[in-house]
């Protein structure tokens, strides 16, 4: 289980986005936990895991990557991408009283990401 004292990359991606892909995985079994009423991840939250991981460890753009929530081209479907803004919005400020550092970050390459995003826009729009 992810206890967040240490970070074990397993993309190759930024650490940023590993950071992101440990919080929001430790959203949804915070999620499952406390509104499925299970010490074992129903096989519905442990997909939904899976599905992250994946697109999160698959994701195209790399290194530039923006955080998924601000990302230009969604790669989630849209069943899915629903269910994780259902998850999010309710384990958010669970989260935060359980660790409040760690959703601060969360929240802190959030806003970077919408910075990176607005900035990487207007090289987009000059160039065209």
């Amino acid at each position: 289980m992810d206890n967040g004292t240490t970070m074990i990359v397993i993309n190759n991606h930024s650490v940023r986005s590993q950071r992101e892909l440990n919080t929001v995985k430790a959203m949804i079994r915070l999620y499952c936990k406390t509104l499925h009423r299970g010490a074992v991840m129903c096989s519905e939250c442990e997909s939904l895991i899976e599905y992250v991981e994946e697109r999160v460890t698959g994701c195209r753009l790399g290194e530039e990557k923006p955080s998924c929530m601000h990302c230009i081209g969604h790669c989630y479907q849209s069943a899915k991408r629903l269910q994780m803004i259902h998850v999010l919005r309710w384990s958010y400020p669970h989260y935060f009283w359980r660790h409040p550092f760690r959703a601060i970050h969360f929240k802190l390459d959030n806003l970077r990401s919408v910075q990176m995003s607005a900035a990487k826009a207007d090289i987009i729009a000059k160039t065209s």
